[in-house]
């Protein structure tokens, strides 16, 4: 039946970091999918700490949630683990939150971040038992679409997405909607041909003879337009922090940055909506970093009184301030002093180039002297890291260019007096579409090789120098799949069948598949290598449009031939680069102004009086699956929604004192669970209950609060004793019998167990107090440590942990007897 919620919980203990798939995030929607409404499932085609630290398919997310009519479900790339045991139980991919299938959707949108997910884009699909081909869909299916700034050249996908949104989404999704809802009963071919009529679609069997006008969202200013609800998962992600989008666009013009041409124009938020927004997002749920998002925040007009806004509010709630994206000729002491005081250890700095000719060619306007300045300041303000990024390969690149990023690294060690950690990455320029170097040709791998090896063979020297180099065959695909054509679509395919997935990690990326894939399809990798002509015509250019003119782009590409700079167009004359137009013009936020005081924060008092409390709870159901330590990293941000007067931990990395209770094993649920924390002043029970209940997930059980004046009950040793039920299925039921009566009749039970390496003998029958098996549950009361519960099953029942996964388990009390 169809939006019948698909059972696959049974599946989770089998597999690594099941928290990856039981939802409960924090501020989900969590709306129920119907006939009524227009139904959407956001697809992310990588892993879900990946996909879930992506703002854009937040953004989108919530914009359709918002809206009465629709549903807006997740669904991330399934491990290979989960993958393979979907398969063998022959179980489709399905939603995050609604548990229905993704081909019970009406529309499969996915993020297309990078070239290397296409992949994983095939086997979700293939997962989810939607035909791969656009050709091959009929009318049950839903539609594929595909956004983000891959999508500026479709082609290599064309055969297997029904259509591309081009550029930006924030308005064009609920367009999109509105299409739908129109022709909900119409035929896949009249919906696709409406969908062709929005600006920005690019729809493969509408759009052949027409070409495509990039979307630009220019409400982005807009405080009324500002999307601030976002998720917060119980799994830790890539990036854990609350993420604020400051601007978006660039108007730098670095000559190989394809997010620079695609994101265009420059379009910055008032600084007070920043504001109201993320100090709103803090007080609601408790994060403890939040990050100014754009391609370069530094840029932001008002960076500095922003800074100094946030500070002077977050600091009081020991809230962290990332800045990811950070200029070094932006740096200048004010603004190292304030990073200095938001807990930034360490500076990153991508110079690209080690010469200031092919910083020129690039059109990186750094100079070495800006970059050695930015050192000091860092060395003078104490802090230990710098890292630096550099490309190879690079256009009109020389051997003598390799060898000026090794000088360069060698005055930064000497500006530094070799007091500074230094963390090199080098990679390999990619050519990407639309910008100037899109014609130049991608270097072999030999002499991608051969320069990264000379680069760190020459700084070994250096104990506190790290260099590392990213895979070169995996650019080599990037740059085949970024600037291919239909053709390549055979390859990707056909690697897809020869089992390539997740490219873009290396315990997974395997070259030879691609290589194989392209002798069996014909295909001639090395034309998608070359240096192109420039009166070649560009499949891309032909049919999409993102904003920049073909002669700006050429004249950029001469101009670096040449080593002559072009200026940022922010500060001085306008580079003629096609974007602007009446509608379309760069939005720069108005002068803002704070008082800059940075605070050197209240010292720590050694002689204030501790108040310790203890917050009792279950975690069972779903919960079961959630790591202790993302456990952990929950009650700490309950704690800071408390709004209690919370201890805070000293040092650099500042967070809520508090001590979690045993920790449970993944799998199992706890019904009287606990964790400890300590106030500053006192405070009633009743009080602190209050506060506590009312920062509670609601997919945890509270149960109360007790405060604690015993030293003795705050030990982790205190509970020496736990109590456990096992419910099995009822196919194991007679060998809990016959093996529970065996058990009991031994007067000692020997296993054996790997601890740190070495192999341990313990007896069971001084571990275990009591063993009962009631004709259903299985009761068990044993210490705490010795044994876990899996142990005691795999011991004496003989079965092993995987074996488990239909089985309830329950630890039902922590004990402590006199």
């Amino acid at each position: 039946m169809k939006y019948q919620k698909i059972n696959y919980r049974f599946l989770l203990p089998s597999v690594l970091k099941p928290a990856r798939y039981i939802d409960h995030e924090l501020n989900a929607y969590h709306k129920k999918i119907s006939a009524e409404t227009v139904n959407f499932c956001l697809a992310f085609p990588d892993v879900y700490e990946v996909g879930f630290s992506h703002l854009g398919l937040k953004i989108l997310y919530t914009i359709l949630n918002e809206e009465t009519d629709v549903v807006a479900d997740r669904v991330y790339a399934p491990w290979p683990d989960f993958a393979d045991l979907l398969k063998e139980n022959k179980i489709p991919l399905f939603g995050i939150e609604s548990g229905v299938a993704l081909k019970d959707f009406d529309v499969v949108g996915f993020t297309l971040q990078s070239e290397l997910t296409y992949t994983n884009v095939l086997r979700m699909l293939s997962l989810a038992e939607i035909p791969l081909l656009r050709r091959e869909r009929g009318e049950s299916h839903p539609l594929i679409i595909a956004g983000g700034p891959c999508t500026s050249n479709p082609f290599p996908l064309s055969d297997f997405f029904d259509a591309f949104l081009i550029g930006d989404g924030e308005e064009a999704v609920v367009e999109i909607k509105d299409i739908l809802k129109k022709y909900g009963s119409a035929s896949r071919k009249h919906t696709l041909e409406a969908l062709a009529k929005i600006e920005g679609m690019f729809v493969p069997d509408f759009s052949e003879n027409s070409k495509v006008k990039a979307r630009k969202f220019m409400q982005f200013g807009n405080g009324d337009k500002a999307h601030s609800n976002q998720l917060v998962p119980w799994l830790e992600p890539t990036h854990l922090r609350y993420v604020s989008e400051i601007m978006r666009g660039c108007s730098r013009g670095c000559r190989f940055c394809h997010a620079g041409y695609f994101y265009r124009p420059v379009r910055e938020k008032k600084p007070e909506v920043i504001l109201d927004e993320l100090l709103a997002a803090v007080k609601k749920s408790g994060w403890d970093e939040v990050a100014l998002s754009s391609l370069s925040s530094s840029d932001y007009s008002q960076i500095k009184p922003l800074l100094f806004a946030l500070y002077e509010k977050l600091s009081q709630s020991k809230t962290s301030i990332s800045l990811p994206s950070l200029r070094v000729d932006t740096i200048d002491d004010e603004l190292t002093r304030l990073l200095n005081a938001m807990h930034q250890s360490g500076l990153t700095i991508a110079p690209e180039a080690g010469t200031q000719r092919l910083r020129d060619v690039i059109n990186k306007n750094i100079s070495e002297n800006e970059i050695l300045q930015s050192v000091q300041m860092a060395l003078k303000n104490g802090w230990q890291l710098i890292k630096l990024y550099f490309m190879i390969g690079l256009p009109f690149e020389t051997e003598s260019d390799i060898d000026g990023i090794i000088e360069l690294v060698e005055k930064i060690v000497e500006v530094s007096h070799k007091k500074l950690r230094v963390n090199i990455t080098v990679s390999p320029f990619v050519p990407k579409v639309f910008t100037p170097f899109q014609w130049s040709k991608m270097e072999n791998e030999k002499a991608l090789r051969r320069k990264a090896a000379k680069i760190k063979e020459q700084l070994r020297r250096y104990k506190f120098i790290k260099v590392k180099y990213h895979d070169v065959f995996s650019s080599l695909l990037e740059c085949v799949l970024g600037r291919g054509d239909k053709e390549v679509g055979k390859l990707i395919f056909s690697a897809f069948e020869n089992g390539a997935q997740f490219d873009g990690w290396n315990e997974y990326f395997d070259f030879e598949i691609w290589r194989k894939s392209a002798r069996e399809t014909g295909i001639d990798l090395e034309k998608y290598l070359r240096e192109i002509p420039e009166e070649e015509e560009l499949i891309w250019e032909k049919q999409i449009d993102i904003g920049m003119d073909r002669k700006f782009l050429l004249s950029e590409y001469h101009k670096a031939e040449k080593a002559t700079t072009t200026e940022d167009c922010r500060i001085g004359k306008c580079s003629l680069c096609g974007l602007c137009t009446s509608e379309i013009k760069p939005q720069y936020a108005d002068s803002y102004s704070v008082k800059k005081r940075i605070s050197q924060g209240q010292p720590f008092r050694t002689d204030n009086i501790n108040y310790h409390y203890r917050c009792f709870y279950g975690k069972t159901g779903e919960m079961s699956f959630v790591a202790h330590l993302d456990m952990v990293r929950m009650f700490q941000r309950i704690l800071r929604i408390s709004d209690l007067p919370i201890v805070y931990s000293h040092g650099f990395n500042i967070h809520p004192r508090l001590s979690a209770g045993p920790p449970l094993s993944i799998g199992v649920q706890g019904e009287n669970e606990y964790f400890d924390f300590i106030l500053s002043e006192k405070k009633s029970v009743e009080s602190v209950s209050r506060a506590i209940e009312k920062a509670f997930p609601e997919m945890l059980q509270f149960k109360g609060i007790e405060a604690i004046t015993d030293k003795k009950v705050l030990q982790m040793e205190y509970f020496e004793f736990e109590e456990l039920r096992i419910k099995p299925t009822s196919d194991f039921k007679a060998i809990f019998e016959k093996r529970t009566q065996y058990y009991q009749k031994k007067k000692e039970w020997i296993f054996t167990r790997i601890r740190k390496r070495k192999e341990q003998r313990h007896d069971f029958k001084k571990i275990i107090v009591n063993l009962h098996w009631d004709g259903e549950n299985l009761l068990v009361f044993k210490k705490r440590v010795g044994a876990s519960i899996f142990d005691v099953l795999r011991e004496i029942y003989g079965i092993e942990r995987e074996k488990t996964n239909r089985f309830v388990i329950i630890r039902k009390n922590l004990v402590h007897l006199e």
